[in-house]
């Protein structure tokens, strides 16, 4: 987090000081499906239910990225010599039945259909070539709005549009009224990490950050895109530090949060972290201090998952020897890794502004948990052995966690894909 930030969404300029596992994944790719393995002849059906979960495992260059199928949500298992590979910083996306995979090496987008028996079929691709991405054309970015409709933004703060369902670009625009720098800071996208869709406006975070991910500024900014020409519509000022994350209510409200949190936030040199909440028209609800839920300590991650109910990272300051986050000395600074037995996942119900630890969870939670809420059920994947292996739990109503399955590496998402 801050200066020790882990970017788990892709982005290679931070990760790469994770990537401790290049052993492991060379053993593990032995047999698995690669990108450029040959496609069935037979294509069979495509009609029966298919979900797809993605796996990543990082070695001391970049990551290896596996797609792993199944059939239903009830798995006690993963298999990464049955999952398909595919290199680097490769994402996928579910459109109408279809998996779109971003190329890890390239900036192109590829459909694939999946037959019943997990057989892929390569249909058309698109490329971007023309545009300075760079983290090629990766779905961490993407707003995809429906089938026909999906935003890439690119170079700070311009936007690609193109139709998932031909499988074309239509254009790109380039209007804002961001300034691309303050001093000492450089302006970031948030990216749109939890696949977030929007069926008005589409929203995107922006923050700011200095050389180190250090500092994080005192304000973030949320654009608000006009649904049918996608051109900027208006800018929110939030005096949040560091905003990224996105996730929607039932009433379809948008909260905004952090992944990482700041330094200075945390020492209290700069505003503290808050989360902003934004109504569907995208009009600023309220800013609210989610300390004020966790008797003092410090909360990241933080994301609604339906019913009223939300997940987050909460910091236990406590436990390095701190009475509150201000008091933290330098060897509890260096100790603030995403991964430390520190940190706890917690429980809220956000009416009520009351949380508690979520129990049955038996490893470090760290503050890089990923969830997923699928056909009604949430799961959440905890990252442990320094990002090298993952446990995923279904999380009941009750705020309690059972473990489904512990794999090789970090799930990064689980989606339906039919």
């Amino acid at each position: 987090m801050g200066k020790e930030a882990i970017e788990m969404s892709q982005d290679t300029r931070v990760e790469s000081r994770r990537l401790l596992l290049g052993v492991a994944a060379l053993a593990l790719a032995t047999g698995c499906a690669s990108e450029s393995a040959s496609e069935s002849v037979s294509e069979g059906t495509t009609e029966g239910p298919l979900y797809a979960m993605m796996i990543q495992v990082y070695d001391p260059e970049d990551r290896t990225v596996y797609v792993s199928l199944s059939d239903t949500l009830d798995i006690s298992s993963t298999s990464l010599e049955t999952a398909r590979e595919f290199a680097s910083v490769a994402n996928f996306a579910s459109v109408n039945g279809r998996l779109l995979i971003s190329s890890g090496s390239e900036p192109s987008i590829t459909e694939f259909d999946v037959t019943d028996d997990f057989h892929w079929i390569r249909r058309r691709s698109v490329s971007f070539s023309e545009y300075p991405l760079q983290d090629n054309a990766n779905f961490y970015y993407q707003f995809l709005v429906d089938d026909e409709h999906a935003l890439l933004p690119f170079d700070g703060t311009k936007r690609i549009l193109w139709n998932p369902s031909e499988m074309k670009i239509e254009g790109a625009l380039e209007d804002t009224t961001l300034d691309s720098e303050e001093p000492r800071l450089t302006l970031e996208a948030g990216g749109n990490r939890n696949s977030v869709h929007y069926d008005t406006a589409v929203m995107q975070a922006f923050h700011y950050h200095d050389d180190d991910w250090y500092d994080y500024g005192s304000q973030s900014h949320i654009v608000v895109y006009d649904e049918h020409t996608f051109e900027e519509d208006r800018v929110l000022d939030v005096p949040c530090p560091g905003l990224s994350l996105a996730t929607r209510d039932d009433a379809g409200n948008t909260y905004f949060a952090t992944w990482d949190v700041p330094i200075t936030s945390l020492l209290g040199e700069a505003p503290a972290t808050c989360i902003a909440k934004v109504d569907p028209d995208g009009a600023l609800l309220d800013t609210f201090d989610p300390r004020e839920w966790t008797e003092g300590r410090v909360v990241n991650n933080f994301r609604y998952v339906g019913d009223g109910r939300a997940f987050a990272s909460v910091l236990h300051h406590e436990e390095l020897g701190a009475a509150t986050p201000e008091e933290l000395d330098a060897n509890g600074i260096d100790a603030l890794s995403t991964s430390g037995p520190h940190w706890k996942l917690w429980l809220f119900d956000v009416e009520r502004e009351h949380g508690e630890p979520v129990a049955g969870i038996d490893v470090a939670v760290g503050s890089g948990s990923q969830f997923a809420v699928i056909d009604g059920r949430t799961f959440v994947f905890v990252p442990y052995d320094d990002w090298g292996r993952s446990k995923g739990y279904e999380i009941d109503e009750d705020g309690t966690a059972s473990e489904h399955f512990d794999t090789v590496g970090d799930v990064f998402k689980w989606v339906r894909v039919r």
